[in-house]
């Protein structure tokens, strides 16, 4: 236990949850010899923690640092200059050594500790998932989403990033505000059920509230500090292009009844059918000219219909007709989406 550099390792490995029961052992005796070990003991501590939150990535020598710092805090006796001095010093010296017990680059284990890995959970057109955060967060995920997440939330906010759609019962944290990232503006909530349209080939974002609260920030205006806030059963769709938005009372069953299994439309455009269906039933619906200059508007609900069942039910409501055309095997063995031709009676 003579051995200072030995005795500077152990407590880097306490600091960094990396020691065995021997080597507490080890370290304990050496603490039970004097109150001088003791004192130097919980200093370093002080400082190590001072600088945990540090994020450089420098791989060091640790026990020569640490050395280095011990010769220099040698040199004052008075107790009020030994504080003072080894502030200033450590603050130098044991930067790249409260680096390396922190985040301990040279151990993989121990740098996940202390920066969450990113996972991505993702869907394919026709399929919709359901998964939970690391704080109990339920997510259910519509078809061709993808939702980008930390495998362990440890900072004072909870991010997430969204592409498609999703439907969020956050749990509850008002210390820890949930965001969804959704490339240019962000949601922002505490504990609360909402859902959010967010398909890249969209022009608009759509977000309902279901219950509880959730604020849009940044991107609805040019003042970057400006948010909106929504109240229960309310929607509001941002469109992308010039960053204007507009808030409306909704029906929740036509944005959420995705995540019981229902596709509804509720006096929907063609380009809103097209789609919402296309993506439902992994295909490409195509109107013809006539159809898309009519303005016609569908309302139907579907559940357990196939494609062609529900394009049979909306031609009882709305005079069309379609035609539906099997995918072609590509060059890569995969097969291309199946297309529906949908023209005017």
């Amino acid at each position: 236990m003579e051995d200072k550099n030995y005795i500077y390792h152990l407590i880097a490995l306490e600091f960094s949850n990396e020691m065995d029961s021997a080597q507490q052992h080890e370290l304990q005796s050496w603490l039970k010899l004097s109150s001088e070990n003791v004192a130097e003991y919980n200093e370093i501590i002080k400082v190590l923690t001072y600088y945990d939150a540090l994020d450089a990535m420098k791989k060091i020598d640790v026990s020569h640092d640490l050395l280095l710092v011990k010769k220099k805090l040698n040199k004052h006796s008075n107790k009020n200059t030994f504080v003072m001095n080894f502030q200033k010093v450590a603050a130098i010296l044991l930067l790249p050594l409260l680096i390396y017990t922190a985040w301990n680059i040279s151990k993989p284990s121990t740098f996940s500790k202390k920066v969450s890995l990113m996972k991505t959970s993702e869907t394919t057109f026709g399929v919709r998932s359901q998964i939970q955060l690391s704080d109990g967060t339920k997510v259910w995920i519509n078809s061709g989403s993808k939702l980008t997440y930390p495998d362990e939330f440890t900072g004072k906010v909870r991010e997430v990033k969204l592409e498609g759609e999703a439907y969020f019962q956050v749990e509850s944290d008002k210390e820890h505000p949930f965001y969804v990232d959704l490339n240019g503006c962000k949601v922002k909530a505490t504990g609360t059920r909402f859902n959010i349209s967010n398909y890249k080939e969209d022009n608009e974002i759509t977000t309902y509230l279901e219950h509880g609260k959730v604020s849009l920030l940044s991107a609805v205006s040019k003042d970057s500090n400006k948010s909106v806030q929504l109240n229960e059963n309310e929607i509001i769709v941002y469109q992308k292009a010039d960053k204007q938005y507009h808030i409306t009372n909704a029906d929740g069953k036509k944005y959420i009844g995705w995540i019981d299994g229902a596709l509804i439309f509720k006096n929907d455009d063609t380009n809103d059918v097209a789609a919402r269906l296309g993506r439902w039933f992994n295909a490409e619906i195509i109107f013809d000219e006539e159809v898309l200059k009519s303005d016609y508007v569908f309302t139907a609900t579907f559940k357990h219909e196939s494609l062609e069942e529900a394009l049979r039910l909306l031609s009882y409501s709305t005079p069309i007709t379609y035609k539906i055309l099997s995918g072609s095997k590509q060059d890569d063995s995969s097969f291309s989406k199946r297309k529906v031709l949908i023209s005017k009676k």
